[in-house]
């Protein structure tokens, strides 16, 4: 009976552990959905930037942020900065997303909402021919 008992301890600790895990990698999942998001999102700027040989129109900047932020979020930003030295241009996206557990959160924090967020971002070079 106490063999019994013993086995059925090991194993909800270990089932319990396999939940634990299936939690972190649905989050890295999340995280990871809305990274591809960002990139395709600015590569989608980018190429725009490249057809039209410099800096697309206010219209165009307008229509992009408003689909960055149905795909990331409200509080997400995106950004489109000429460098004109060069011929380049800077494509800027960023959005937050909850912390997980592998993020950096000091050790008993509890924090608000604010503290438990994830600021992520992602910026890309683009040259363009005149």
């Amino acid at each position: 009976m106490i063999e019994v008992l013993v086995a059925l301890l090991v194993l909800a600790v270990g089932l319990l552990g396999v939940a634990g895990m299936q939690t972190i990698s649905m989050q890295q999942t999340q995280g990871a959905d809305r990274r591809s998001v960002a990139v395709l999102h600015a590569q989608s700027m980018a190429d725009e930037i490249r057809s039209n040989r410099g800096m697309p129109t206010a219209g165009v900047k307008a229509a992009w942020l408003a689909s960055v932020q149905d795909d990331l979020g409200d509080d997400a930003t995106a950004a489109v900065t000429s460098v004109t030295a060069d011929k380049s241009a800077k494509v800027r996206l960023t959005w937050t997303a909850r912390k997980t557990q592998w993020d950096d959160i000091p050790e008993g924090q509890e924090g608000t909402e604010e503290d438990l967020l994830n600021y992520n971002k992602f910026e890309v070079t683009v040259r363009y021919a005149k």
